[in-house]
């Protein structure tokens, strides 16, 4: 009767997963840019694996004890906090000691020490009450911060592989910084997606402009437009089809000068079609900032080394957590605030 009440509850979950599973689809198709989809897809995911599970191992013979089935969950956040240890450590040996190369260790420590604690007050030795709800509490925050990211990087990665649409009227380039007077390979990276991307709309039949986006930093001797331009001509783009922004500082800024300057050249804003290219852990961000300026965009990502990937995610990430679904995190941070005081409060 057990079982088979289990695996009810598991064809439920199932079943919920596929609604979610169209449901996200469809959002994705009317409009990519929604950064909520990522949950809703996630949502769909996590219900189908889990219902699924559940069936099998009700329908099994043997069922997994508390401790078995403790490790296994235990397992990926544990393989994945090392993961980001190794390459956080390896990234601080070969970029020197800073913000964005100190993540990887910074969440590979929390991930490690927060499976740690959950296995301790799970099947450990007997701990304190208060400990055990504490833990409880604290992975509780941990598993809301870990889906966020999943979700984050996961949907970039799919939305930054999208192909090029071909009916561009302009394509943006971003710019991220010169090594002094030249494009850095992660710049050059951007510049070759966006060639491809100009190319692509070429051969459809249409005319755009490329856009160079950037100003002159403190260390560097031109502008990024004009850097970033002298490269496009070397790989063959014309020189009449730049367009160069050599003023904004930040995401926002390139997309709103970028708007100005094309509409200086009598080219209006509410009529184009544009392709902005960025690097693939950006992407998601950009395409956020491209609908709230409501842009009729598509952000391309271009690829990034890899040793440098699990760093430039988690910095976005926590961009994102900063700049996104802030009542939600605010919600989520009385709740948790409430808890913990209840729990201290025990006797």
């Amino acid at each position: 009767m057990q079982t088979v009440a289990y695996v009810s509850i598991g064809g439920l979950s199932v079943a919920a997963g596929v609604v979610l599973a169209f449901a996200g689809a469809l959002r994705v198709a009317r409009e990519p840019r929604r950064l909520s989809s990522a949950f809703v897809l996630l949502a769909a995911l996590t219900l189908l694996g889990s219902g699924s599970a559940t069936v099998i191992v009700r329908l099994s013979r043997d069922t997994p004890s508390q401790l078995g089935l403790i490790a296994v969950l235990a397992v990926p956040p544990t393989v994945v906090g090392i993961a980001l240890l190794v390459n956080g450590i390896a990234l601080i040996s070969r970029e020197g000691f800073a913000a964005i190369t100190a993540l990887p260790v910074a969440f590979g420590l929390g991930l490690v020490g927060l499976v740690a604690a959950a296995v301790t007050a799970a099947s450990g030795p007997a701990v304190p009450s208060w400990a055990t709800q504490l833990t409880v509490l604290a992975t509780a925050a941990g598993v809301y911060f870990v889906a966020h990211l999943i979700a984050f990087g996961g949907y970039a990665l799919f939305y930054g592989s999208l192909a090029a649409r071909p009916e561009a009227d302009a394509v943006v380039i971003l710019g991220c910084g010169l090594n002094r007077r030249s494009v850095t390979p992660l710049l050059a990276a951007r510049l070759d997606r966006g060639v491809d991307a100009y190319r692509t709309a070429v051969r459809s039949g249409r005319h755009p402009v490329l856009v160079t986006c950037g100003g002159q930093g403190p260390d560097e001797a031109t502008t990024e437009a004009d850097a970033m331009a002298r490269y496009l001509i070397g790989r063959g783009v014309a020189g009449h089809a730049i367009v160069r922004e050599r003023h904004s500082r930040n995401t926002a800024e390139n997309l709103r000068n970028c708007l100005e300057e094309l509409n200086r050249r009598g080219i209006a804003p509410e009529d184009l079609r544009i392709t902005v290219v960025t690097s693939n852990f950006h992407v998601l961000r950009t395409a956020a900032l491209t609908r709230r300026l409501d842009i009729d965009a598509q952000v391309l990502g271009a690829r990034t080394a890899a040793y440098f990937l699990p760093a430039a995610f988690l910095r976005e990430f926590v961009a994102v957590l900063a700049t996104h679904y802030r009542r939600s995190h605010i919600t989520v941070a009385v709740s948790l605030l409430i808890v913990l005081l209840a729990v201290i409060a025990l006797p």
